[in-house]
């Protein structure tokens, strides 16, 4: 339970004025360091180079140009991937000996002190709008440990490079034993979208990297525990060290469906795909250290006193945030019937309330649930990676993120649960060679869209031990980082000596796979908040995105990832849909919409368009992007910029496979028109420059910006 007090909260108003006091300073803008997680769909680049050059003809389109793109690329605010916390889960029942309720950790965990955990805030608005004009404050962010300051790094566009904001705590609190710093920072309009502005948004990216928590670690001295920066008994200072915690603001689009809302009380509610459940305290256990230790099985409980045990998986989410150095999302099996997936038959569903249908538990502690590619992650760790792979290989060292559950650097096909390459990238023959020994091996673009490994489908029950292939793995596991998950250039090659997997290697170690075939998946949503129900604009964004996990077509992203049916190769289905005992069950009339959304006209901030863009064309279509500027700035409007941007391109010497064609217009009063075709099958994304002249500048500045995805040309 809570205990103790605040110091009172500042209202908004003046919240608004303290963060007028954040100081605040600009670090010149790094290489990004290798991406640290294995599944991450977004686009890792460098930090900033000049703007690529507008085509001369107003109105008219430019050639595809090869520095442009890189240009362009280079331009793109960096963000950190997606962090997956499987691979192995267990409950314990006591801590230091304490008996408590039972709760997840990682199985390999060390006892760890609780300073500097982060918890909990609220942020608010809690969704992100195009059309919004407000700016942001984090409710009460709270983090254990006598802190009087942290620092936040947040990208701006304006200045090119990350800037450093020094946050002041604003009050104290005891809890479960230990004091708990607050803070409350707040950021202006101008502030949020100068450091989301740039960011990939729209349905297959609905939300956005915010910026990064730095919170000092304590160090470990000869003579004491010291906080970084204090000197210590011998006057030498500690170096600097931080554990740093990635943000992310959900962003809803503008045309989401409204959902039919059933209330059940003051503490549930619940639309066609998700129930929205209020657990007072929800998140408290994680002040003793432990990352893991949320209250889910109090959740499940919960949800089956009203909703019948029909589930395979519940995927858990927060209206809240609560951050995380450690993971963005986690899976938690709580029964596996299967053999041969290198773990033994177990069922505990009985700690989660469950008579025996759930298979597992999904936490996703922020908005990338909404994410196609986070939910296959997730779900695929229902089955793998669990196989011993030093042992199937005879002695590989595994590397890359979290190597025990996650699929090692292999041939062929792409790895969706890979420890070491993300699943943009795979490993092909060099140069159109052919499986050989001897053979050579590069690094290319995952082709759209990105599927489940044969492996996984085998596991599954989908495929035959037949259609496994035969499998090349590699020696040199770490040989792009020993640590994270990366991308590599493409066309990079590989190096170091192979071994050779059969599928009957694995049965030696782990025996034939046997179980039920799993091509119907059934999961439900609950959307978790501490202290009241979720906005009727909330309850739409949760129950749109659980609905979209189960489209069969028109939901693969800018970055090729499919939703579960076509990750599957259409071998099986996922069902989102939610059945009550008693009560009615909603039914969606007219149905979501949730392939080939259309783009809306307000979702490009300065400019209202005359009409949707369709999320769907054939290859040679041209629309007219016509519209009005409605930014502020509207008169000193010179020009209105529009990018069109796709991957899967001709490969430059820099390995870049990102294709930018750019096309510009000098609006007559603030009207702007111009004629954008679509030449290529892909995805593409739309971002929209306004060029502003003010009189003292020599050239012009760009004042708002606008990246959205989701069209896919076939």
């Amino acid at each position: 339970m809570e205990r103790g007090g605040w110091a009172e909260t500042p209202s908004l108003h003046a919240r608004m004025a303290f963060a007028r006091h954040r100081t605040t300073s600009t670090r010149p803008a790094q290489p990004p360091v290798p991406v640290r997680l294995a599944a991450c769909a977004g686009v890792a680049a460098a930090l900033m180079s000049p703007w690529p050059a507008r085509p001369a003809a107003q109105g008219g389109p430019a050639s595809p140009d090869r520095a442009a793109a890189a240009a362009w690329l280079a331009s793109l605010p960096p963000e950190p991937a997606f962090v997956c916390g499987t691979p192995e889960l267990v409950a314990r029942q006591t801590w230091s000996g304490v008996s408590r309720l039972p709760h997840v950790r990682m199985a390999d965990a060390e006892e760890e002190s609780p300073y500097g955990q982060p918890l909990w805030f609220d942020p608010q608005p809690r969704l992100i709008r195009a059309d919004s004009t407000e700016g942001l404050a984090f409710n009460d962010l709270l983090i254990v440990g006598d802190l009087e300051g942290v620092e936040f790094e947040r990208w701006s566009s304006a200045a090119g490079e990350a800037v450093t904001e020094t946050w002041t705590r604003t009050g104290t609190r005891t809890f479960a034993g230990n004091l708990v710093s607050a803070f409350n920072p707040t950021w202006n309009e101008t502030e949020l979208w100068d450091a989301i502005g740039r960011r990939r948004r729209g349905f297959d990216s609905p939300f956005a990297y915010f910026g990064t928590l730095r919170i000092p670690k304590l160090v470990e001295t000869d003579d004491e525990t010291v906080d970084d920066d204090e000197t210590v008994d011998d006057d030498e200072t500690v170096d600097d060290d931080f554990e740093e915690v990635a943000i992310r603001l959900p962003i809803a689009p503008i045309n989401l469906p409204a959902s039919r809302v059933e209330k059940i009380d003051d503490r549930m509610q619940y639309a066609s795909h998700v129930v929205n459940m209020v657990v007072p305290g929800f998140g408290n256990e994680r002040a003793d250290g432990d990352d893991y230790a949320f209250e889910l099985q109090e959740v499940t409980e919960a949800f089956y006193e009203v909703f019948p045990d029909v589930y395979d998986s519940i995927a858990i989410v927060t209206a809240e945030q609560h951050p995380s150095p450690k993971f963005s999302a986690y899976h938690w099996n709580a029964r596996n019937p299967i053999k041969g997936l290198g773990r033994d038959e177990f069922d505990y569903t009985d700690f989660f309330g469950s008579g025996g249908a759930l298979r597992s538990v999904e936490f996703y502690r922020d908005a990338q649930f909404t994410a196609v590619w986070t939910s296959n992650h997730e779900i695929g760790h229902q089955w793998a990676d669990y196989w011993d792979w030093t042992e199937i290989t005879g002695g590989i060292e595994r590397k890359g993120w979290s190597p025990s559950g996650h699929t090692p650097l292999l041939f062929p096909g792409e790895v969706l649960l890979g420890a070491v390459l993300r699943p943009i990238r795979r490993v092909t023959l060099a140069d159109g060679g052919e499986e050989a020994e001897g053979a050579s091996y590069a690094i290319e673009r995952t082709p759209a869209p990105s599927v489940y490994h044969p492996t996984i489908l085998y596991r599954m029950g989908l495929i035959g031990p037949e259609e496994v292939p035969e499998m090349v793995v590699f020696d040199d596991q770490g040989q792009f980082g020993e640590e994270f998950a990366t991308a590599p250039d493409i066309g990079t090659a590989l190096e170091g000596e192979t071994r050779v997997v059969h599928l009957n290697d694995v049965i030696a170690q782990h025996g034939m796979r046997s179980g039920p075939v799993d091509d119907a998946w059934r999961r439900v949503t609950i959307v978790v908040s501490r202290d009241e129900l979720i906005s009727a604009g909330e309850m739409n964004y949760w129950n749109f995105f659980a609905a979209r996990h189960e489209a069969r077509s028109g939901a693969t992203t800018f970055g090729g990832m499919p939703a579960f049916y076509e990750a599957t190769g259409g071998r099986a289905t996922l069902d989102t849909t939610l059945e009550r005992f008693s009560g009615p069950a909603i039914v969606d009339d007219p149905p979501l919409q949730v392939s080939n959304v259309p783009i809306d006209p307000g979702e490009f901030r300065g400019v209202r368009l005359d009409e949707e863009i369709h999320g769907s064309m054939a290859v040679g279509d041209t629309i007219t992007f016509a519209g009005t500027v409605t930014s502020s700035d509207a008169a000193d409007v010179v020009e209105v910029c529009v990018h069109q941007v796709h991957t899967g391109g001709p490969v430059d010497e820099e390995g870049n496979d990102t294709r930018v064609v750019t096309t510009c217009d000098e609006p007559a009063g603030n009207r702007f028109s111009m004629s954008l075709t679509f030449d290529r099958a892909t995805r593409y994304g739309l971002q929209v420059d306004l060029e502003v002249q003010t009189d003292d500048a020599s050239e012009p500045d760009i004042a708002r910006s606008s990246f959205m995805t989701g069209i896919t040309v076939r």
